[in-house]
């Protein structure tokens, strides 16, 4: 295999080769990962498929993220209460 490799590809180094690999295969894993979701052998796997899912296009959530939320919102009250006092 490897040489039918290097006759399509030619000389490529293991960094190139794993990139065009992932590449050309990333469709196929992403409808795995979708058919797990949807088919998985119990909700434990299709949750986890989900969950993946969910982080890889929205981003994982996590504790740091939601202190940093309600460090914004905690911000804005302060600031409408410190408006409201100078009025």
């Amino acid at each position: 295999m490897a040489d039918i490799e290097r006759e399509l590809y030619g000389e490529e180094t293991h960094a190139v080769r794993t990139k065009r690999i992932f590449d050309t295969n990333g469709p196929f894993a992403a409808a795995q990962i979708i058919d797990l979701c949807r088919n998985g052998a119990n909700d434990a796997v299709k949750l986890r498929a989900a969950s993946y899912v969910v982080d890889r296009v929205l981003g994982p959530v996590g504790k740091d993220d939601q202190q940093d939320a309600l460090n914004e919102f905690l911000a804005g009250i302060e600031k409408l209460a410190n408006q409201r006092t100078s009025d």
